[in-house]
């Protein structure tokens, strides 16, 4: 095996055990045991290729063997999605570096670049902005996400309220078949596809964003970039309860304000969590907080500040002293580092709707003190009504026994979110068993006829997205054993002495 890839890719490859490691983990903290009962995640063979042609051969030879392939960025998330399920071979993408000069569209005057799938959304956006321009939206992840992985994950974060997802900002995009097809698909309502292979290909535009690497590799994008903004202002808002923060949070939706550019959720606990970690000592404890960024012309900036003034004074919230709101800007990418105090946490990831979202809040908070356990939340608007939600709660993953009961917890959240119109945000591995809340049975059986056409092999990244890989995580079985484990959890919890969920 390593001798037919370094034919293809020189001596990016290994096959060393100790280099193949890291390669069966991304940052979710599973214990081994059980991770190795459902998966067999170490590869094979890892190769890094520096081209679209590379990736092409690679796959031709996979396809001979069948041999699974799955492709890995920077390995930012936790729910499984770059890791084998059954081992055979990983391809690195983070060599492919690099994007074109900035093109400028004469018809509607927009501006876009070719950037290429390893690079990662802070390198792209720092590189954009030596030239005048920056990104539209980015991965609250941005240091390590890199382009190809954010694209073919959900595509929200920050900057998506006035920009939308990072899949409609995609005017093309340049790819790999499971065939081995080198292809150049076009958006649909811009020009018709372009296929560059020999072979007749049914990959379609959509196939390559938002299925996690299920139908084909991502090698090169043309993305919408906007012009450095004017001015920039960030707010910190604190309210007393949740419903005032939701009713803010929804006003700012609906106010559609030109320069609203972000809005991020941070909850008492959240706050808590970080200030026992030394940060962000300025806000008051118990307050629920609303950091709101605006970008955009000067003049805008500066009536979406006079408005938001105003509204925060009507439902009895206090903007913080200027700079504090700066200060968490500065601090985006690292929402994180509560685990400097909780180093061991499990997490439900949802998108919800604006108007549900403090009750959704107000009954996770009777969920938690009901469980004895703490929920540390954080959310990012990205629509004028929806939501994406966080919430992390301590667990220990050296305890097998306490994690498996926790995960029961993970279940009654997104139950929870599921009644209030949420849904979980992406699917990866251990969110299988949630399909029937991501996907009404007619979507899972078109999603079910676009694998089998893009990939009739089932070669890349299987056992995800479409159908639970093992009885275990079917979805009946699942939540059946969910709700006899949550039973259990408090007497267990009790008994292992972490029945204050700490």
């Amino acid at each position: 095996m390593e001798q037919a890839l370094r034919e293809i890719c020189g001596s990016r490859v290994t096959t060393d055990p100790f280099e193949l490691a890291p390669y069966a983990k991304d940052v979710a903290y599973v214990p081994a045991i059980l991770v190795h009962l459902l998966t067999n995640p170490l590869p094979k063979a890892v190769v890094q290729p520096i081209s679209a042609e590379e990736i092409s051969s690679l796959i031709k030879w996979a396809k001979q063997g069948k041999i699974p392939v799955t492709v890995r960025g920077g390995g930012s998330t936790a729910y499984f999605n770059c890791i084998p399920m059954k081992s055979g071979l990983v391809i690195d993408t983070n060599r492919l570096q690099g994007f074109s000069e900035i093109e400028l569209d004469q018809g509607n005057q927009k501006k876009m670049v070719w950037v290429k799938a390893g690079m990662t959304w802070k390198d792209l956006d720092d590189g954009l902005r030596q030239q005048g321009c920056a990104v539209c939206s980015s991965p609250s992840s941005a240091p390590s996400a890199t382009i190809g992985g954010w694209v073919s994950m959900g595509g929200l974060g920050i900057g998506s309220v006035p920009y939308g997802s990072v899949h409609d900002q995609i005017m093309a995009i340049r790819g790999v078949t499971a065939t081995g097809e080198i292809v150049e698909l076009s958006r649909p309502d811009k020009s018709p596809a372009r296929n560059q292979g020999s072979e007749q290909s049914d990959l379609q535009f959509n196939d390559l964003m938002g299925t996690e690497g299920t139908r084909g590799i991502i090698t090169e994008i043309k993305l919408l970039v906007r012009d450095v903004p004017e001015k920039e202002e960030h707010l910190l808002a604190i309210f007393n309860n949740a419903t005032d923060t939701g009713v803010m949070m929804s006003w700012l939706g609906g106010e559609h304000f030109m320069s609203l550019y972000n809005v991020h959720f941070s909850s008492p606990e959240f706050m808590m969590s970080l200030q026992k970690a030394g940060y962000a000592h300025e806000i008051p404890p118990g307050k629920y907080s609303l950091e709101i960024d605006l970008e955009g012309k000067r003049d805008e900036v500066d009536q979406a500040v006079a408005h938001i003034r105003k509204q925060v004074k009507v439902l009895g919230g206090t903007l913080l002293p200027d700079g504090v709101g700066a200060e968490e800007w500065a601090d985006r990418f690292k929402s994180l580092r509560l685990e400097q105090t909780l180093p061991s946490l499990l997490a439900a990831e949802m998108t919800l709707p604006v108007r549900n979202f403090a009750a959704f809040y107000e009954r996770l908070s009777k969920l938690g003190q009901k469980t004895n356990t703490l929920c540390v939340t954080y959310a990012h608007l990205v629509s004028p009504d929806m939501a994406l939600v966080m919430v992390l709660y301590p667990s220990d993953e050296l305890n097998l026994i306490r994690y498996i009961v926790d995960l029961s917890f993970t279940s009654n959240l997104y139950k929870l979110g599921h009644r209030l119109g949420g849904k979980p945000y992406v699917i990866g591995f251990w969110n299988t068993p949630y399909l029937g809340k991501i996907y009404d049975k007619g979507e899972r059986e078109r999603r079910r006829q676009r694998k089998q056409a893009a990939d009739p092999y089932a070669m890349l990244n299987p056992g995800k997205g479409y159908n639970p890989p093992n009885i275990i995580l079917n979805s009946y079985v699942f939540g059946f054993a969910m709700i006899m484990i949550g039973l259990f959890r408090p007497m267990v919890l009790k008994i292992l002495k972490g029945g204050k969920g700490q």
